[in-house]
């Protein structure tokens, strides 16, 4: 008898996945809806935090001709 490689498996379904989603962006976000439906999950807010903004960023890919 095979024994279950888990890690395999899991490595089978990831690269089928990425196959699939990246013939087509908008199949992993109908996927994700889906599950979230049918779970009844929450879609969660995301909030994004703008950077501090650096004191010097004016500067940034400048170079010093010094």
């Amino acid at each position: 008898m095979k024994r279950f490689d888990a890690v395999k498996t899991m490595r089978d379904i990831r690269t089928e996945l990425s196959e699939r989603y990246q013939e087509d962006a908008k199949r992993q976000s109908d996927d994700l809806h889906r599950i979230h439906e049918k779970y009844g999950l929450q879609v969660p807010r995301t909030s994004f935090k703008r950077p501090a903004v650096a004191e010097n960023e004016a500067n940034y890919g400048e170079i010093d001709s010094e």
